[in-house]
């Protein structure tokens, strides 16, 4: 498997205070959907957060872009059924992606900086 093959996402966000309780569960729902896709689809994801504040930093891994596309059709139900109240300071996108999936994901950086990386040494 070529390290370009696999697809990384590094998102930093901050949660509206009064959604923070949502949020934490909406991440304990993810992480269930994550234990049940298929075994080597997903290699990471980790949210991680610093005590009294609502920022988070999101880091994940995909084997690959179709990967990375089932995992987020699983995740949509919870997205629509929590509807939480987020920012996205910063997206970093690594890999070999589409053109639209990489379109998508730009667009849902409303306010903060996307940057896409698709060339590997």
């Amino acid at each position: 498997m070529s390290n370009l093959s696999i697809i990384r996402l590094h998102a930093s966000i901050s949660i509206k205070p009064d959604n923070w309780d949502k949020f934490r569960k909406m991440v304990s729902e993810v992480k269930s959907i994550v234990a049940s896709e298929e075994p080597g689809n997903v290699l990471t994801h980790e949210t991680y957060y610093q005590e009294n504040s609502f920022d988070c930093l999101i880091i994940e891994a995909y084997v690959n872009e179709n990967a990375f596309l089932e995992h987020l059709q699983k995740i949509q139900p919870l997205m629509n059924k929590y509807n939480i109240n987020w920012n996205v300071n910063r997206m970093e996108l690594f890999g070999l992606l589409s053109a639209e999936t990489v379109s998508i994901l730009k667009e849902s950086v409303k306010d903060g900086e996307f940057i896409f990386y698709d060339k590997i040494f």
